[in-house]
This record gives C-alpha cells, structure tokens and sequence, in this order.
C-alpha cells in the first residue's frame, strides 16, 4: 500500500485511490502533447508520476473530469500561467461536458494554483479549493512528498465531485472548456519541514474499556485535529507506523464528516479482538473499525491491520482486498 492509500486509512478511515483504474477497469482517455503530468521541475518520482496519471485517469472516467498537473521552476505571474497553459493544453477537451483542471505548482516560488473551467465553478468554489492547497497538499509538500500531496488532494475532488452528482450539481449540460480565471492560489513550500496539527480544543484520547467508545473518542479527536502519532487509543505497532506519516487537517475533516451519517454499529468480539461494523450501509462508504484489547483492559485502534487489509475506490468504497492480512480480526467476516 502506498502512502497515498494510508492517507486514506486516515482520511476516510483517517485514506487512498492509487491504482484506481486497476479496481475500476477504466477505459483511459489519454490527452495528447503532455499527458496528464508534465513535470518540468522534476518534483516527481517515476511511481508518484504512473500514480497521478492513474487517479486522473480515474478521475475522467468516473466523473468525466480532465485533470492535469504542470510543475515549474518559476514564473512571476502564476495565475496568468494557468490560464495560459490551461488553454494552450486544451485541458478540459477530454470531456464531454468541458470539465477541466489544472494544477500548476511552482517549486521555486512556493506556491501552488488549481485553475478551475467554468463548467466546475459552481463545485469547486474558490474557499474549497483554497483549503484543498492549504490543508491537503501542502502538508505533504512539506514533507517532501510532492506526489503524495497532489493524489491526496484528488481524494478530496472526487468526493466533492461525487456529492455534486448526487445533487444533480453537474447536470448542466456541455460547453467548450475554458478559464475564466477561476481557483486559488497558495503557498506550499516543498521539503520545508511537515508539522502534524495540533488538537484546536483539549479533547480525550485515551483508551475506553468498549470498541465502540474507542472509536466514539477517536473520531472526537480527528474533529479536533489532534494528530498527534501517540495517541493512548492506538495500539503501540500504529503508533509506531502513524509516526512516519503524513496526517492533514483535510483528512481529518474529511473522515468525520463520512462517519456522521453512518447506520448504528454493531461490534463483533472475540478473544481480544473487536470489530465495529455499520451493517445497513447501502453505500459501502462506512469502513470498519478493527480494536485489539491491552493488557489493561482497554481497547485500541489497529490501524495498521485495517491499511494491510482494507482498500477505496473511486467511490469511497471500502472492500477487504486482502483477506489474508486480516488475522485475528477474519472471525467478523466470515460467511
């Protein structure tokens, strides 16, 4: 699993949608000239390029988004670049409906911009994209994870995208894609230090002596940004693994929000191990939650058994992909 797709365990769970294409079976639609990445500063790995390309694609074939990311090594007026670059691009003309975006991150100034089309204006408003560069990727830049960011930041596009649908938000019909000069701009320095978030308000997060109230206090702590990687209610091996991740305020905020409508949980124990479930949830958007129980008494979030064993997609919908990396925790699924 990539760090992509723990960001996910993390942002839906408190998590990703590498290799989307793969669970989809998607039809890509490549653009032509420079593709879905063209990474001019060299801020890319080869396997964070493929990832990129492959949540993009993903992106297109799911909700019908042509998105782009351009990497630079400067420019005195990034806002007029996007729009030129937008246009030069034809980004957008790989949808039917004109729905385009385009990422441009200029490494020397610091700074990232999301050129929004006019078709997605209305969606992506400029305070959402806005927190979307602050929150989301540029805690990751910081950390020097410049692929990382951007596909974590994707997470977040598809679920405003997915919401839209749902809304009959995108039902207008096609244009011809252009720039208005829609989107924002923010700072986002790469490799200058990542800084976990701090809890905005004293919130509890100590192991409870119930499953279900350890995940009660865990999903009080997220709304509270705490971030902390050494919270009493992880188990001391996801302590050890949440130490050397990236976790932003935009998966946080994220995670409560896809857990406030949930069905009531049920919790499945045995020996030592727990699993809080949400049978009922007709969107599969609902993760569960796997808890061992300490010494103490108390019980714990194993994180790290849920990254190895569950994955997303495109949806947010969350499935057992490796069955074998379940453990203890198999008894709850079983027939």
């Amino acid at each position: 699993m990539t760090a992509a797709d723990l960001g996910r365990v993390i942002s839906r769970v408190a998590w990703g949608l590498a290799g989307a294409c793969l669970l989809l079976s998607c039809v890509k639609r490549e653009p032509t000239g420079w593709g879905f990445v063209e990474d001019q500063a060299e801020l890319l790995s080869g396997p964070a390029e493929a990832s990129i390309t492959d949540w993009h694609a993903a992106l297109l074939a799911q909700y019908d988004i042509d998105y782009r990311v351009l990497t630079v090594t400067g420019t005195k007026d990034l806002s007029a670049l996007a729009v030129r670059r937008f246009e030069e691009a034809g980004v957008g003309g790989l949808s039917a409906t004109g729905r385009g975006l385009l990422l441009v991150v200029d490494a020397e100034g610091e700074r990232v911009r999301l050129e929004i089309a006019r078709e997605l204006e209305s969606v992506f408003v400029d305070s959402f994209v806005a927190f979307i560069e602050r929150e989301q990727m540029a805690p990751f830049f910081a950390a020097g994870r410049v692929g990382d960011g951007i596909v974590a930041a994707s997470e977040l596009i598809a679920g405003r995208a997915e919401t839209a649908i749902a809304t009959s938000a995108l039902d207008e019909p096609g244009v011809v894609a252009s720039s208005a000069g829609g989107g924002a701009e923010s700072k986002a320095g790469v490799g200058r230090g990542y800084d976990r978030p701090i809890a905005t308000v004293a919130s509890d997060s100590g192991a409870k002596a119930s499953p279900l109230d350890t995940v009660t206090v865990y999903l009080a702590a997220m709304a509270a940004h705490d971030g902390s990687s050494d919270l009493d209610l992880y188990t001391p091996e996801t302590r050890a693994m949440m130490a050397g991740h990236v976790v932003t305020r935009g998966q946080m905020d994220n995670l409560v929000r896809s857990y406030q409508d949930c069905p009531q949980a049920r919790v499945r124990e045995q020996g030592g191990f727990a699993v809080v479930t949400y049978p009922g949830d007709p969107a599969g958007r609902c993760a569960p939650w796997f808890l061992a129980r300490g010494a103490d008494g108390l019980w714990r979030l194993d994180l790290l058994t849920m990254q190895r064993a569950v994955r997303f997609d495109t949806r947010n919908r969350w499935r057992i992909a490796a069955p074998e990396m379940l453990g203890k925790y198999a008894f709850a699924f079983d027939p």
